[in-house]
């Protein structure tokens, strides 16, 4: 009789695990929407600007050197 409690036991235990788990794909949406966003693309843009004022600069050192 105690192997059955035992076992029913360890039924009740893993249901209730497998019922609590969270297995929904919103991680993706989770890793764009953030507490942070709006600061995770203004880097992102000031990183941008920055490519085009170094690319910007780079023409222009050629255009001296010539």
């Amino acid at each position: 009789m105690s192997n059955f409690i035992k076992v029913f036991l360890m039924l009740v235990l893993c249901s209730i695990f497998v019922a609590c788990s969270d297995e929904s794909n919103n991680d993706v949406e989770a890793k764009k929407d953030h507490v942070w966003k709006n600061q995770t693309d203004a880097i992102d843009k000031a990183k941008e600007v920055e490519g085009m004022m170094q690319d910007s600069e780079n023409k222009m050192r050629e255009a001296l050197d010539q």
